[in-house]
């Protein structure tokens, strides 16, 4: 259990015993009671642990928990997981650290209800989510958790997806440098992290790579859905050349619209 810094407690030595806030308690204060000494620590109003979270899942899927978490699935909950992800993101581009605390909030639910799921139907459990990712980041952190060195991020990046290579090549699997992209991302994000993965494996040329797309445009040409997808995507090449995330700046770009109506509406009226 985690407790904050000046939670309060009672500290008790011989036959004195005082409020204190377990900042306060340190390890030459416990030598100068001189005497055993033992210390009351008051329970937090709410439980502050993942492990409570969970036992919060579970005790809704219980018999007598709730009818609609029981009917949950993980079809079911995609929809919301995607509702929860758009809800923080849109609080990170307010810069409400509030509001971002309440939709991480939502978003470590979504992974309890998930997890909850799999452990009643015998697939996994927290501390295997856990003991996955704990696993994977000290594997392909050799610099930090090994003696691999590194001269900076671009480095670290490359040894990333070389890792990645070789934990498929280890299973047997001969996938396409772009596998494991999600197919349901947003199409510019989608595309920005297509470039992304192509750069860290050292597959474009940096001179050429930003203006391909929109290079390769025939002059003339008719419009046509093929030929607005390969402006879309040149377009992306050069923002991230620039380094300019397209998907965020067209979200900003999209909020200054609606404002922007907003007030337009809101003046006329």
């Amino acid at each position: 259990m985690a407790y904050p810094p000046d939670h309060p407690a009672t500290f008790i030595a011989a036959e004195t015993q005082h409020g204190v806030a377990l900042t306060d308690l340190t390890a030459a204060r416990w030598q100068e009671a001189g005497a055993p000494a033992c210390l009351l620590i008051a329970g937090l109003p709410t439980p502050a642990c993942f492990a409570a979270l969970q036992d919060v899942a579970a005790h809704l899927r219980a018999p007598e928990g709730c009818p609609w978490d029981r009917a949950l699935t993980w079809a079911k909950l995609r929809a919301s997981l995607l509702e929860e992800t758009h809800e923080l993101l849109s609080a990170l581009d307010a810069k409400d650290a509030d509001k971002v605390a309440e939709e991480l909030g939502d978003l470590l639910l979504q992974i309890a209800m998930q997890t909850q799921i799999a452990a009643e139907a015998g697939r996994f459990r927290l501390p295997d989510v856990i003991r996955e990712i704990v696993a994977k980041l000290v594997r392909r952190h050799p610099h930090v958790f090994g003696d691999a060195v590194v001269s900076g991020t671009d480095e670290v990046l490359a040894n990333w997806e070389a890792i990645k290579a070789a934990e498929r090549a280890a299973n047997g699997e001969r996938r396409s440098p772009l596998a494991g992209i999600p197919a349901g991302l947003p199409a510019l994000a989608q595309a920005d992290a297509y470039l992304d993965r192509m750069s860290r494996l050292r597959a474009l040329s940096a001179a050429d790579a930003p203006w391909r797309s929109l290079a390769e445009l025939p002059a003339g040409a008719p419009v046509s859905p093929e030929i607005v997808g390969q402006a879309l995507f040149g377009l992306v090449a050069w923002a991230r050349a620039r380094g300019i995330d397209a998907e965020s700046a067209l979200r900003a770009a999209n909020s200054r619209y609606a404002v922007a109506v907003a007030e337009e509406f809101a003046g006329g009226s």
